[in-house]
This record gives structure tokens, C-alpha cells and sequence, in this order.
């Protein structure tokens, strides 16, 4: 790490934490969907894939939506 290089969690501002935030938790609740599809329910592998990455997005526009007006409030 550079010298004098630190990251100031304060300031990050409301947008910079629902983001963070929002892309934390779709990749958690889609990774585990994924995972449940390919290992309990028995999908092909590259159907499991694809609904990862539809739930990951779906999952992030809504919670970053709704993160962003929790954090503004």
C-alpha cells in the first residue's frame, strides 16, 4: 500500500453505502440461489449460472433503490 494512502469511512456519502451495501448483498443472496439451483434442485450447471447473474441484477437495482432512500432518510 502507497504511503499515506487511508480510506476514510466517514466520508463516504449515502449513495457510496447503499451501493457497497446493495452489491454485498445481491452477490451473497445470488451466489446462495445458485448454488441451492445447481446442488439441491439438480440444474445444469449453465442455467444455474444465468439465474445467478439475473438475480444478481435484479437484486442489486432493487436493493441499491431501496438502500439509497433508507440511507438519505
Amino acid at each position: 500500500m502507497a504511503q499515506g494512502v487511508t480510506m476514510n469511512l466517514d466520508s463516504w456519502t449515502p449513495t457510496d453505502k447503499a451501493r457497497r451495501l446493495a452489491t454485498l448483498i445481491a452477490a451473497y443472496l445470488a451466489t446462495s440461489a445458485g448454488l441451492i439451483a445447481a446442488l439441491g434442485l439438480h440444474w445444469p450447471w449453465y442455467l444455474a449460472l444465468l439465474s445467478v447473474l439475473v438475480l444478481y441484477g435484479v437484486l442489486y437495482v432493487v436493493g441499491y433503490a431501496v438502500l439509497k432512500a433508507v440511507f438519505r432518510a
